[in-house]
């Protein structure tokens, strides 16, 4: 007796065995950001100089800052607005928010999020969400720039 495998079930199968795996990137400090990067050798101050340099090169002002974390924002453009604000498009603020933390090797991981907010500055209708994005390049690309200017201080 032969028996037939149907080729669905082997692609089921595969994902089912890669969903108990995992991917390697999942298990990377930073990985659920949007973006991520390493920092070694630069104290807290020279990362957020250079941090402050490059958002606001890209159109970020400076909100505010803690311990470990930075925020900037800028006012969203008419496609951000659509995208992420309704109906309207307009009213939309794209917020970025960096986590700094120390690694056992005394190397800080900086962690970008991105977030769309409605009625920005408004502290009863302020409505802030995570951007879902599948385009994650400019964020890199942002976190980069500060990695690459530092490595050249």
């Amino acid at each position: 007796m032969k028996i037939k495998i149907h080729p669905l079930s082997i692609a089921f199968a595969a994902l089912c065995v890669l969903g108990l795996v995992g991917c390697q990137s999942a298990r990377q400090p930073g990985s659920n950001s949007h973006a991520a990067v390493t920092i070694k050798g630069r104290t807290d101050t020279e990362i957020r100089q250079v941090v402050r340099v490059v958002l606001a090169e890209d159109g970020y002002s400076f909100v505010t800052e803690g311990h470990d974390f930075m925020g900037f924002q800028r006012p969203g453009s008419r496609r951000d607005a659509l995208k992420w604000g309704g109906w309207y498009g307009e009213g939309v603020v794209v917020r970025a928010k960096l986590k700094m933390s120390t690694l056992a090797d005394e190397s800080r991981l900086l962690q970008l999020d991105m977030y769309s907010v409605r009625d920005a500055g408004d502290g009863f209708f302020e409505d802030e969400n995570r951007m879902m994005m599948l385009n994650k390049a400019p964020y890199r690309a942002l976190l980069r720039k500060v990695e690459k200017q530092l490595a050249s201080k």
